[in-house]
């Protein structure tokens, strides 16, 4: 069941939109403009959404769009010196907790990403939860040889 696109008038005026809980909106923005990564530092797969910062994206909520999760919101100043100088702002909304892979498989697993790297790395989630613990095994036991191929895939 896809959710609705909310807007919500703040007290000062401005408009807030906000997707609700298992919203196929933001999976979507993801197939387009996001990103499905392995952060090897960080031992977890993530999920990021950057966007160019504007007035739209700016009152962008994600909150409450993935059970139990919340993403971390950063805004970059960015310049290109390629053909002249240019500044631009974007915004960057990560879902990057530990805890939240779980629930990150979940909702793509009902709202179904159609880039398939994408997908294949969520498909791959709950695999990496299981054998996430052995990224430390000893160099050459069975623990890290099955980490080791997992990573290679």
């Amino acid at each position: 069941m896809g959710g609705w696109h909310t807007l919500f008038i703040s007290q000062r005026g401005g408009v807030i939109i906000t997707q609700s809980r298992n919203d196929p909106y933001f999976s979507g923005l993801i197939d387009t403009d996001g990103s499905i990564v392995f952060n090897y530092a960080g031992n977890r797969i993530e999920c990021n959404l950057e966007l160019q910062y504007n007035e739209y994206t700016s009152k962008l909520n994600f909150d409450k769009t993935i059970l139990n999760c919340k993403p971390s919101i950063l805004k970059r100043q960015k310049s290109s010196k390629l053909g002249g100088s240019k500044d631009y702002t974007s915004i960057t909304f990560k879902y990057q907790n530990v805890d939240s892979m779980l629930f990150i498989y979940d909702y793509f697993m009902h709202n179904r990403l159609y880039c398939d790297l994408k997908f294949y790395r969520v498909t791959q989630i709950k695999r990496f939860i299981e054998i996430r613990k052995y990224k430390t095994s000893p160099r050459y036991s069975v623990e890290h040889k099955i980490y080791s191929d997992f990573m290679i895939k």
